[in-house]
């Protein structure tokens, strides 16, 4: 019975260890990500038309999760200008905004230039 007790206890333990190690699926953000959930999610994708689709987005201020869905073989990237957010390829992120008006855009040198921006409005 006392060993059936200890495997118990220790089968607990292992148990509540790999649940409190468990990854979140945001290590694929590069920065910007804040704990806790996010109350909205924008998606936008990257193409290799060095493009983002869609090119406007608009959200309430506060805490928003981003996702990239990067449906081209070029590395692509997410950046929000004057924000510390940056995210890689097939990635999410959270970031908190205030109310205004964000550009955003693909680093990788050229894109840009090629059109890869857009604007993120956020409303109050």
């Amino acid at each position: 019975m006392r060993s059936l007790r200890l495997v118990s206890v220790l089968g607990l333990g292992l148990g509540l260890t790999l649940v409190a190690c468990g990854g979140d699926d945001d290590d694929n953000a590069d920065a910007g990500t804040t704990a806790g959930g996010a109350e909205q999610t924008l998606t936008v994708e990257a193409t290799d038309a060095l493009k983002f689709e869609p090119n406007q987005l608009t959200a309430t201020a506060g805490v928003i999760r981003i996702v990239q869905d990067n449906t081209g073989a070029t590395t692509h990237t997410f950046v929000i200008d004057g924000q510390d957010f940056k995210l890689t390829n097939d990635a999410s992120g959270d970031v908190e905004l205030a109310a205004g008006d964000y550009e955003f855009y693909c680093d990788v040198p050229g894109h840009r230039d090629a059109g890869m921006e857009g604007t993120l409005t956020v409303t109050q």
